[in-house]
């Protein structure tokens, strides 16, 4: 017998200032919900069970327009954001993002290897004893430490930003990283993008 556990990261949000949201309860922007409401179109016929989600608000409201009042939520702090002394800062503020990386554990943030720990907490103790189709709805640099779990690579060196620009396998906001569970065997199939869906 096989299952779904599909990634997914949130929408698109509104952040004016261009701040570095982290945690904060930035809203999902008009584009972040259109985006959310071709997910919540695409997941219709899939026999979803369950959405996990992080509990930072842009990720909520892309449950909630996935689930649409049909399908169980449920959140777990393990899928949110980056813990960050850095959150709510202007991007312009830093100079040298890897100054950032160096300093983020000593001021009270998290590592990559802090992140992939509390995922892959939640990838084996929740997840993987779903028997239905699930989906995890949470953040980009969370989802790629995850994923790199699930593949047993090594981590982005810890002065490095992992993120989305000039890495064709980092999860772009809405798109979806199905996974195929079958006899204990994991298969990463290909990502969808909003232009696939």
């Amino acid at each position: 017998m096989s299952k779904m556990i599909y990634l997914v990261r949130h929408g698109e949000y509104n952040n004016p200032h261009n701040i570095l949201p982290e945690r904060l309860p930035v809203e999902l922007s008009e584009v972040g919900i259109k985006q959310a409401e071709k997910l919540r179109e695409y997941f219709r016929n899939k026999n979803i069970s369950k959405i996990y989600s992080s509990p930072v608000l842009r990720c909520k409201q892309t449950a909630e327009i996935i689930g649409e009042n049909t399908i169980n939520i449920s959140y777990d702090l393990r899928l949110a954001e980056t813990f960050s002394a850095y959150q709510g800062m202007w991007y312009e503020d830093q100079q040298n993002w890897k100054d950032f990386f160096l300093h983020r554990r000593e001021l009270g943030g998290e590592s990559f290897k802090d992140i992939q720990k509390r995922m892959i907490s939640f990838f084996n103790e929740i997840a993987l004893k779903e028997n239905r189709d699930i989906i995890i709805c949470s953040h980009g640099d969370p989802l790629w430490c995850l994923y790199l779990g699930i593949l047993n690579k090594s981590l982005t060196n810890e002065i490095e930003e992992p993120g989305e620009h000039g890495n064709p396998e980092y999860l772009k906001k809405c798109s979806i990283r199905p996974l195929k569970i079958e006899s204990n065997i994991i298969t990463v199939l290909p990502m969808l993008h909003q232009e696939d869906l």
